[in-house]
């Protein structure tokens, strides 16, 4: 059986992976809980996005991204849509090139799992004006 390309350990707790704040958010924290060293061909992160925490209008130009609602509420706008607000349960689907923005929508923190596909490069995000 192959070894994974990624030199991180096979079985961590999500405590112990490194934070970091993503450009064009605030009040965001994720966690990397898969990086393209693994070689998988995709990303996946746990993020948190405290109350009053949001993504700035942004779109990534290469890559797919699928956020699913694990806790708390968000007004989520795709393109020139109204915003729509999501829950626990629900799917989130962005296709490259779509400008997309979040704001959170309760007094409870938001968490989410993102995927990437591909991995998200080092220039993936493109802040738009607001």
């Amino acid at each position: 059986m192959p070894e994974p390309q990624s030199t991180r350990p096979l079985i961590e707790h999500v405590s112990d992976l490194p934070a970091y704040s993503p450009p064009a958010h605030s009040g965001t924290l994720n966690r990397r809980l898969l990086s393209r060293e693994f070689g998988a061909g995709f990303e996946m992160i746990l993020g948190q996005v405290e109350p009053g925490g949001e993504a700035f209008p942004h779109y990534h130009r290469d890559e797919s991204q699928v956020v699913y609602v694990l806790k708390g509420e968000a007004l989520i706008r795709l393109g020139e849509e109204e915003p729509r607000r999501c829950g626990p349960g629900w799917v989130i689907r962005i296709p490259p090139g779509l400008v997309h923005d979040v704001r959170v929508a309760s007094n409870e923190a938001l968490e989410v799992i993102v995927l990437y596909a591909p991995p998200l490069g080092a220039e993936g995000f493109f802040e738009v004006a607001r």
